[in-house]
């Protein structure tokens, strides 16, 4: 129990540590397999426990069931008017969703059905494994994280999709694209991208245009495990520069980007609560300095962290999220076709 704040509230799993070591050590490996010992033990704390728990028997490390994600999807088809797929065997992308979107962030999923609409994107859900938050990774429990793995991928091979779609979750994209063959011992038969990775390479092959710009300075927020960690740095600067033209790089940015302060499961741990806090102060700094009037991210772990930071020290400062912002300035032409 002693070891317990150290080992999970104090340390976000960000890998800034593991980057600038002078003699190579991968820290975060160091916490995972201490985190490990902890799991097995019976000491990680409640809130991670829970979670795992949730995960394993509902689906969701938040209890959300598949009957609240279509309900969601319900409002999405009647606000858009478009059909949100599910379980369509032969689609090109099978697209996860994490519970922090489903209930905080609804508006993300209306953003994908606009996009992948305009595209001309062969996409779906699955009724069998929407769920892309692994909270195994973050209690540091190898069989939780390999079993909420082969989910995806059971759902994944059934549906005989080309490509998996990782959310704007950081650590969802380690867990499913990183660490995933590794925790089921084989190789995926299909491809792993974050939708930033997707969009981007939507954005190359010219499917996806966008018309307008967004008023005032903007900057980019990286989360840790998507850029750090993932090597995604390049994709959210080109698609925010297809709808920003006063960008704005914080110091510190990408690879080098400080941690919202709460990755690694602490939104979860209820005693780490003023440690984040604390850790926010970092990420003030960078904003203070940047003189930025809206802030956008691509992570909804991150995006609640920095909404809290935030107000916590009176900042007026809106976050939002990438795929977002960018189906708000979709060109009004037809859909692309397949093909």
């Amino acid at each position: 129990e002693e070891w317990r704040e150290y080992i999970y509230n104090s340390c976000t799993m960000c890998g800034r540590c593991s980057l600038v070591c002078p003699v190579g050590n991968d820290i975060v490996y160091m916490i995972r397999r201490v985190r490990e010992g902890m799991s097995a033990s019976g000491n990680a704390p409640e809130g991670l426990i829970g979670a795992s728990t949730r995960a394993i028997k509902i689906g969701s490390p938040m209890g959300v069931t598949i009957k609240a994600l279509k309900a969601q999807v319900r409002h999405v088809e009647k606000d858009s008017g478009l059909t949100v797929p599910f379980d369509v065997e032969g689609a090109e992308y099978l697209v996860l969703m994490s519970s922090m979107e489903i209930m905080n962030y609804p508006e993300y999923l209306s953003a994908i059905v606009h996009i992948f609409d305009h595209a001309g994107v062969s996409w779906t859900l699955s009724s069998e494994a929407f769920e892309a938050t692994n909270s195994g990774i973050q209690i540091g429990a190898s069989d939780i994280a390999a079993e909420l793995v082969s989910r995806v991928v059971n759902a994944a091979e059934k549906l005989k999709v080309k490509c998996v779609i990782s959310p704007e979750c950081g650590h969802a994209y380690t867990a499913i694209r990183w660490e995933g063959p590794n925790l089921i011992g084989r190789k995926f038969p299909f491809k792993v991208q974050h939708i930033l990775e997707v969009l981007e390479d939507l954005r190359v092959a010219g499917k996806l245009k966008t018309e307008g710009f967004e008023e005032g300075k903007m900057t980019f927020h990286d989360p840790c495990q998507l850029v750090r960690r993932g090597g995604v740095i390049e994709a959210p600067r080109n698609l925010m520069k297809m709808v920003v033209k006063d960008f704005a790089e914080m110091e510190d940015c990408g690879k080098m980007n400080w941690c919202c302060g709460a990755g690694g499961g602490q939104g979860a741990i209820e005693e780490a609560e003023h440690l984040k806090l604390q850790a926010f102060q970092r990420k003030k700094k960078q904003l203070d300095a940047v003189g930025a009037d809206t802030l956008v991210t691509a992570c909804a772990n991150c995006r609640i962290q920095l909404e809290e930071g935030l107000e916590h020290n009176d900042m007026d400062m809106p976050v939002v999220g990438l795929t977002e912002m960018l189906a708000e300035h979709l060109a009004s032409t037809e859909p692309a076709k397949e093909g």
